[in-house]
């Protein structure tokens, strides 16, 4: 590992030289953002992997319901290019996993992918008037003024003990945290304590201007597809368990403490599924006589293809597990109160 590290400093140093002058252009106006008209709410992060940004979306969403709200994104791993609006024509490949989730389970609001943030929301506001655009993994898109920066960490991976990549895992540096005007910790345990509390916030030494708030996984529910209704899991049986996420420990952690018994198939975040992958799940039923519940993420979910979805539904009961995030409940009148008292001040 020593050696590695010795091998990847050099990238590591050029890395760190490029995006620090880029934020300094950026710092100093030498490079200058565009303002659109509507309040921008970006929530992003500074550490690769999953720290819950798309719970995070859906919870601004409800909370923000009284208002003309609008989606924009890069679109991960999607395979068309340039501004691309979501209609019921679309599929995860044109925009993307988490935009075709948040279009399937929020279809009135109006939802976007360009890698080109400021193209998309000039695009977005062309002809369609909205009181709020929220930027989902928008913290490095300095291009584009933002009104609310909200930075996300995962109570058990905080950014602030790791290092930049290839070495580590962080797209910038630490102190670039200082752009933030809210800082949420996610995933923590419900039963958090003030000292746990304590002894986060004087890790990550936020600013003055900063707000730091806690929030946790409120609930996981099974969800079956084929009727969108809830409903509950058979303790007696074993179930087979899709992820392609960057983190799925809490799932797994969940399942466990909950008695649900599971074959966990593990693949890399925003994975598309292959054909000889459905075959494998298929056969694995077939030869463990596991249960007829298929257990997937949200993002799995709406990930597959129309083709494999029918595949699969032929052997299974296709089941997601959503997720609802929430504030501990000392934080979450203040969360709201900060985004729902928010008065736009344009310079």
């Amino acid at each position: 590992m020593r050696f590695l590290k010795h091998l990847l400093s050099p990238i590591q140093i050029i890395y760190s030289l490029t995006i620090m002058i880029r934020n300094k252009l950026y710092d100093f106006k030498i490079l200058s953002a565009y303002n659109a008209e509507p309040i921008t709410i970006s929530i992003g992060n500074i550490k690769n992997g999953g720290t819950g940004k798309t719970p995070m979306v859906e919870y601004l969403i409800r909370l923000l319901q009284n208002k003309k709200i609008s989606i924009l994104s890069r679109g991960y791993k999607r395979e068309t290019k340039n501004f691309i609006l979501a209609n019921d024509m679309h599929t995860a490949k044109d925009i993307g996993d988490e935009n075709y989730q948040l279009y399937n389970k929020f279809p009135n609001i109006m939802i976007a992918a360009d890698n080109n943030r400021v193209r998309g929301i000039k695009r977005m506001t062309k002809n369609h008037q909205s009181d709020i655009i929220i930027l989902d993994d928008g913290f490095q898109h300095r291009s584009l003024h933002r009104d609310v920066d909200i930075l996300l960490t995962a109570y058990n991976d905080l950014f602030i003990d790791d290092s930049l990549m290839p070495i580590g895992n962080l797209r910038e540096h630490k102190k670039e945290m200082k752009r933030a005007s809210i800082i949420v910790i996610t995933k923590c345990p419900k039963n958090i304590s003030q000292e746990e509390r304590y002894v986060i916030i004087n890790k990550l030494k936020p600013y003055t201007y900063q707000k730091i708030y806690f929030s946790y996984i409120k609930e996981y529910t099974y969800i079956d597809m084929s009727l969108s209704k809830q409903i509950n899991l058979n303790q007696d049986e074993k179930h087979i368990l899709i992820t392609g996420i960057a983190n799925s420990k809490p799932l797994v952690a969940f399942l466990n403490d909950n008695n649900i018994s599971h074959h966990h198939i593990c693949f890399s975040d925003h994975y598309n599924f292959q054909e000889n992958d459905i075959k494998q799940i298929i056969n694995l039923k077939k030869a463990n006589q596991l249960s007829q519940f298929l257990l997937l993420t949200e993002k799995d979910y709406y990930r597959l293809s129309l083709l494999d979805k029918k595949r699969l539904e032929e052997q299974f009961t296709l089941v997601c597990v959503a997720i609802k995030m929430d504030f501990m409940e000392v934080d979450k009148p203040n969360f709201n109160n900060q985004l729902l008292k928010f008065e736009k001040n344009k310079t």
